[in-house]
């Protein structure tokens, strides 16, 4: 991912598989496209621009950063490109610690 560096917010997660099968609890078996207006999904960061400055100059620090796996509410997607979706980075619900 080396050639690609995203500016101000922008964030280059993963892209969702959105024909992956899932099966729930109950044995419900569903792709994830089916669901996608109720959806948050788990990415990890591959490209992260530095974030935009607040009214004082100052860019707020962050919990994660590239190779973090985050969840994001995949409503909020932005667009895609090749291997990857396009978020901005106030649509990051978590960052995700393992």
């Amino acid at each position: 991912m080396s050639e690609y560096k995203p500016q101000g917010d922008w964030i280059f997660v993963e892209k969702v598989d959105y024909e992956k099968e899932q099966t729930t609890e109950a044995g419900v078996i569903f792709k994830t496209k089916s669901v996608l207006d109720t959806m948050y999904v788990e990415a990890t960061i591959v490209a992260m621009g530095p974030g935009l400055p607040i009214p004082n100059g100052d860019v707020p620090e962050v919990d994660y950063s590239v190779g973090s796996k985050i969840l994001y509410d995949v409503r909020s997607r932005t667009g895609t490109y090749k291997d990857y979706d396009i978020i901005r980075r106030e649509h990051i619900i978590s960052a995700i610690e393992e």
